[in-house]
């Protein structure tokens, strides 16, 4: 027999067994570098893992102090805006000012201490002011807020007054100095910068000090905050008094004079006021004067006693006027001798403003209403700066009848001028001059922030069996701008002068 033989493997077949073989290694190449990580590569991510997460961490930290830090910007931004909006008109307003720290503010409660007190709007007689205002911070927990005290006062009186309104202005202020006992970290009183060459003097008593000398105040805030860079957000207010503004125009004339005039005092006697009420002589307005006031705007210059200068632009609207001597009409009270009368001469009553030179009152021409607008009101002294201790004031040169009415509008508080006369009462200060005696309308052709406070007076006329026993007259405190509008069923006239102090 044939000895059995090996069999030889056939080439393929090899092939066949090399490849599994080749694969199964790389196989387990694969399996094995699936285990873990290599000793270098986790150095990488040790290293630079920690940078990554540290940078995204202090950027959302980035963002939400950032996020804090202008929340508190907005805050205080908008408490600026506030005081800002107020500060600037109240010591514009002001004739007396005082950054005394009181504990007890005159227009406050006791619990409060003020920073500064501006007071303006004077009583005709007896001294003191109708408008006082305090700046005040007043303790909430353990911040303090700056709160806006406004007092409409009646009558002159002594110690703090109740506040007619009180409004928080501003929040989380520093203490008061005056509390804290120190200058620095807390809220100090504004500012008040004399005018060159000049010396503030304050009253002993109450610490005021009149705004003539005072060209700038300057009120510093600081609100602590931690976000802001030194720990507060800190911004200064600044504004100048009306009474001491200066005149910018050539030659220290607000305006060019087109027209020159002058002004007359009654006979001393006449009238509470004969003595210090001088009303403009409107002689002048006539001609082309009179046509340059319809068409919009005639300048004029008034000179006064003592070397001042009185300058306004006068605009006419409506039925034309013309310049009269007073008085006007035989029964109008202004310029005559009516009360008491019982006649139509008005010649057995007691002189009331006679005796006025020139020809103060612009008369109506024909029935209609009139509208004298009196614009660019300045009074400067003879050194050319302005003058204060004055007020405007119209006058009802006429009788205003039945069916007829005049009124008055400054951009200043008006007040009642009553008449002086022993009829007078507090609630009838022109005797039967208005509809029912004491019917005088007020009312307010602007937001104001007191409804006590009013910027029109109107009276609606009345007919009587016997002549009047007083007549309407206003007062503003350095308005500058006066004007007067009145209907006149037959005619009606007005006058316009300054209270000299």
């Amino acid at each position: 027999m044939r000895a059995v033989q090996g069999r030889k493997a056939h080439p393929d077949s090899r092939r066949r067994e090399g490849s599994c073989v080749t694969a199964r290694r790389k196989l387990c190449r694969r399996c094995r570098s699936d285990e873990g990580f290599t000793l270098i590569e986790l150095i990488v991510v040790v290293t630079v893992l920690p940078l990554i997460v540290g940078g995204l961490a202090l950027g959302l930290l980035s963002v939400f102090s950032l996020q804090s830090s202008v929340s508190n910007r907005l805050g205080d931004t908008g408490d600026s805006q506030v005081v800002a909006a107020s500060f600037e008109s109240d010591v514009q307003s002001s004739v007396y000012l005082t950054t005394q720290s009181l504990s007890s503010p005159q227009c406050g409660t006791s619990n409060q201490t003020q920073l500064m007190g501006l007071e303006w709007n004077p009583f005709s007689t007896g001294g003191g002011y109708q408008v006082i205002v305090s700046y005040s911070e007043v303790q909430v927990g353990t911040a303090w807020n700056l709160v806006r005290n406004y007092c409409s006062v009646s009558s002159k009186s002594s110690g703090y007054i109740t506040p007619t309104s009180t409004s928080t202005i501003s929040y989380n202020l520093e203490a008061p100095c005056s509390v804290t006992g120190g200058t620095v970290g807390c809220q100090s009183p504004p500012n008040v910068v004399p005018g060159t060459g000049q010396t503030l003097s304050p009253d002993p008593g109450s610490g005021f000090t009149s705004t003539q000398s005072v060209t700038r105040v300057e009120f510093p805030l600081a609100e602590p905050h931690s976000t802001e860079v030194g720990g507060s957000y800190q911004y200064t207010l600044a504004a100048v008094p009306a009474d001491s503004a200066e005149v910018a125009a050539a030659g220290g004339a607000p305006i060019a004079p087109a027209s020159n005039s002058g002004c007359n005092f009654a006979s001393p006697g006449t009238g509470t006021y004969a003595s210090t009420l001088c009303l403009v002589d409107f002689s002048s307005l006539t001609g082309n004067n009179l046509l340059a006031a319809e068409q919009g705007c005639l300048e004029m210059s008034v000179s006064l006693p003592g070397g001042s200068t009185l300058y306004f632009c006068i605009g006419i609207t409506g039925q034309t006027i013309y310049p009269k001597a007073l008085p006007t009409w035989s029964n109008a009270f202004l310029g005559n001798a009516c009360t008491g009368s019982t006649g139509g001469s008005c010649t057995n009553g007691t002189p009331f403003y006679t005796g006025i030179a020139g020809e103060p009152a612009l008369y109506q021409t024909g029935a209609g209403t009139t509208t004298v607008n009196i614009t660019k009101i300045s009074v400067l002294n003879p050194q050319g700066l302005p003058a204060t201790g004055w007020e405007a004031v119209g006058v009802d040169a006429e009788s205003t009848d039945n069916n007829e009415w005049i009124s008055f509008t400054a951009n200043e508080p008006v007040t009642i001028l009553p008449n002086g006369e022993s009829i007078d009462t507090p609630t009838d200060p022109v005797g039967n001059a208005c509809n029912s005696g004491a019917d005088l309308t007020y009312s307010n052709p602007v937001p104001l922030s007191s409804p006590t406070t009013y910027y029109t007076v109107t009276c609606d006329g009345v007919t009587t069996s016997t002549v009047k026993t007083g007549t309407p007259m206003v007062y503003a405190v350095t308005p500058t701008t006066f004007s007067s509008s009145f209907y006149g069923d037959s005619l009606e006239a007005m006058a316009f002068g300054l209270l000299l102090s």
